[in-house]
């Protein structure tokens, strides 16, 4: 999550459209991270400043990848720009983990990454190939590989300078 501004962004958005409904007694939602490898020090802006009232979620709370995902079910995980590493993989299958033996609404079933592709900046090769490595050819569905589908993929907005390769990759589990 980092500061947040994924989190603020749909928090507001989600409030936006909800004026006028009955007010949920749940949290739309629920941002963590570590707080190791923030893009921008919250230690450096006042929570009265412009960028940290504008962009910052204040919401995000501390805890690691594991234990961020443990009781959630139901809902969907977005991985917003992942470091590299195992962290990303790890984080899905505790998310996976949480549901066990659940079904229907409760089951964890949605994966959203936005990141850089393979071979990119963000998650690793076991990531990619957890989600995409499915060979249809082969026996791969006895051994419980083919069961994401990529249903969507959209384009982020771009930093200045319009360099960039992060996409919002959409999974659905089967």
């Amino acid at each position: 999550s980092g500061n947040g501004q994924w989190a603020r962004a749909l928090s507001d958005h989600y409030h936006g459209i909800s004026q006028n409904q009955s007010n949920k007694s749940w949290d739309f939602i629920v941002a963590y991270d570590n707080m190791e490898q923030l893009p921008l020090s919250p230690k450096v802006y006042h929570k009265n400043t412009l960028p940290a009232n504008k962009y910052f979620f204040d919401g995000v709370k501390r805890a690691s990848h594991i234990n961020s995902v443990k009781g959630s079910r139901g809902r969907v995980l977005m991985l917003v720009y992942p470091p590299p590493g195992p962290m990303a993989l790890e984080t899905v299958v505790a998310y996976l983990d949480a549901s066990l033996g659940y079904g229907g609404s409760y089951k964890n079933d949605t994966v959203v990454y936005v990141g850089e592709g393979r071979g990119g900046a963000n998650a690793d090769e076991a990531f990619f190939d957890y989600f995409l490595g499915c060979d249809e050819a082969k026996e791969d569905k006895k051994e419980g590989r083919c069961q994401w589908v990529l249903q969507k993929v959209m384009d982020v907005q771009t930093c200045p300078g319009d360099k960039g390769y992060e996409k919002m990759f959409v999974f659905r589990r089967r």
